[in-house]
């Protein structure tokens, strides 16, 4: 088995040619985002939570962003927008209904694949979207906040719920609105600058290079079936350079299938590759990954990618090389898994059994793996974390017909999980704001 380091590569991207373009740079201003400066909402004198028997205890140097059902004075019960440890810009009426109303849904997570909390690059602000609104079917949405972690100072971005991306910088952010890609400065009173248009752009794939350079986009066009495999959707990935100019087309692709989810589309940590439903792309337009090979995340700290293979996680090259083995096991479809903060250790869920789903740390130097523990009674976990000091595993459980809640455990084999928030579920962890 091979074994692999944590590593850092540069960002060394090669300056490109541009070919093609489909539209000049524009400056118009969008009417529906408009960004607007409003102070920290007031606190909601009528949403109540449950109260909790024995409040959680928080995890030193971590912030659990969560949702949790909280009823207001209707009887009407909400999905809120919550931390841990508690932050008093939270506990407000906006946040109360911010994920809009508890309709039941079997697997509310799924919400949080396009529309996660963006941490800054710098970890001092936090983007946060509600949902978006429908105005033809008379739902109404809720608002994107830039959030201050260290003051508490919170700022209505967007009056609707918006998929963003940071720029590398940490100033400025980029997204999707009625086919045209748009930039804007953080700061206060800033205005939105377009710098790409294209009709059949996608929203939830405007994504800020890691260098900088560039802010890659997807238009999409559904079509009648062609070919022998009857493709009906053509996908077209952009390079459109961030400071303006014309946009490059870097790759076409036909196909029958697509996740639909913003992680479809993904930079590698290092700015030389996209991915790209499922196919790795370099700067230079060349395809390396092979076809076939589906289920990729990039590890965060490095240009390989976790592999989700049918009895065989495994950790590839961006060519499709096996690097490292991490389980040869039976397939589950549920499988979650989580790269530590140093680089050194991944967990990942096992199958579920009578007992409940059992979390495994693989040691990427070694190779081996360790069962931690085993989350009871969940039928499986929706989301898996490391605390900031990578002492401990934080997991979003699901029991099944809409109940969830929030375990810990330490990161060590022959652990005990511990439930930390119950009816929650969690979003995201990222580091305590240094005051």
């Amino acid at each position: 088995m091979a074994t692999i380091a944590p590593t850092t590569t540069a960002s060394t991207a090669t300056p490109l040619l541009t070919t093609t373009a489909t539209s000049a740079p524009v400056t118009v201003t969008p009417s529906a985002p408009a960004p607007t400066d409003t102070p920290t909402p007031a606190p909601s004198p009528t949403a109540t939570a449950p109260p909790s028997p024995t409040p959680p205890a928080p995890i030193a140097g971590t912030l659990l962003l969560y949702t949790t059902p909280v009823t207001d004075a209707n009887g009407q019960a909400h999905w809120a927008f919550r931390t841990l440890p508690p932050l008093p810009q939270f506990d407000s009426a906006a946040f109360d209904t911010l994920y809009g109303p508890d309709n039941g849904f079997s697997d509310f997570s799924m919400f949080f694949a396009d529309s996660n909390p963006q941490l800054s690059p710098d970890g001092q602000s936090l983007l946060v979207a509600g949902t978006r609104g429908s105005p033809e079917h008379g739902v109404a949405g809720t608002p994107t906040w830039l959030i201050d972690l260290t003051t508490g100072a919170a700022r209505q971005l967007f009056a609707d719920g918006v998929i963003v991306t940071w720029s590398p910088a940490g100033d400025a952010i980029t997204y999707v609105e009625d086919g045209t890609l748009f930039t804007i400065s953080t700061a206060a009173g800033a205005t939105p600058q377009a710098i790409f248009q294209h009709p059949d752009l996608w929203d939830i794939y405007a994504k800020w290079s890691p260098d900088g350079q560039w802010i890659a986009a997807v238009s999409g066009v559904q079509h009648e079936p062609t070919g022998k495999v009857q493709t009906d959707l053509t996908f077209t990935y952009w390079l459109v350079p961030a400071g303006g100019g014309p946009a490059r087309e870097l790759a076409q692709r036909e196909t029958s299938t697509a996740g639909y989810s913003a992680d479809e589309v993904s930079w590698s940590p290092d700015g030389q590759y996209l991915l790209a439903h499922t196919r790795v792309y370099d700067l230079a337009d060349n395809q390396l990954m092979p076809e076939g090979i589906g289920g990729l995340d990039w590890l965060p700290d490095r240009p390989q990618l976790f592999h989700l293979a049918t009895e065989r996680p495994r950790i590839i090259s961006v060519t499709g090389e096996e690097i490292a083995l991490v389980e040869q096991s039976a397939y589950h479809s549920t499988l979650n898994w989580a790269l530590s903060n140093d680089g050194r250790r991944l967990v990942f869920s096992q199958k579920s059994t009578d007992a409940g789903v059992p979390l495994a740390i693989y040691d990427l130097e070694s190779g081996e793996t360790q069962i931690a523990g085993t989350i009871p009674n969940a039928i499986y976990d929706s989301e898996l974390r490391w605390s900031e000091d990578d002492t401990k595993l934080i997991a979003g459980v699901d029991y099944g017909e809409g109940r969830y809640a929030i375990w810990t455990l330490e990161a060590r084999p022959g652990s005990t999980a511990e439930r930390l928030i119950e009816n929650a579920v969690l979003i995201e962890v990222v580091p305590y704001p240094v005051r």
